[in-house]
């Protein structure tokens, strides 16, 4: 994918808008898979629609607040698929613990982290939603922030 460079003719498709979604509500989940299950609480999914740049490349920046309710961790991801339609299409980011969060243990933590995901078609439409999973016992997740933005 071409590099935008210094002295270089900027289009509108080299730089969407960034977009983003937050949920405050707190609920709670149990599942060692990642999933957009909850078992008690206020679950609603934090989630995005946005277009490829022309770089084909995305910064991925996600936070929430995590406890757990004994030493197991509380772990939560974003996973990219392509298309307009949240949760649809082919994968194109799996959810896997290293691009996201995790806190064990039995206290309160609020982490974030962001990650560059590249190789997208340029001007293409991609969904991106968060994904959450414990390791044991039960994980309560609330706070939780999702921003895709392009890069040069």
């Amino acid at each position: 994918m071409p590099d935008l460079l210094a002295g270089s003719r900027v289009l509108a498709l080299d730089t969407p808008r960034a977009v983003g979604a937050a949920e405050s509500a707190s609920f709670d989940a149990t599942s060692t898979a990642y999933t957009t299950t909850s078992t008690g609480g206020s679950y609603a999914e934090v989630a995005v629609v946005f277009t490829s740049p022309t770089t084909g490349r995305v910064r991925l920046s996600l936070a929430a607040r995590l406890i757990n309710s004994g030493t197991g961790g509380s772990l939560i991801t974003v996973e990219v698929r392509t298309g307009a339609v949240i949760g649809s299409g082919t994968v194109v980011d799996s959810a896997i613990d290293a691009t996201g969060i995790s806190h064990y243990g039995a206290t309160f933590a609020r982490a974030g982290i962001a990650h560059m995901l590249s190789g997208l078609t340029p001007g293409s439409t991609y969904n991106a939603r968060l994904l959450h999973r414990v390791t044991g016992g039960t994980g309560s997740f609330a706070m939780r922030q999702l921003i895709a933005e392009p890069l040069p």
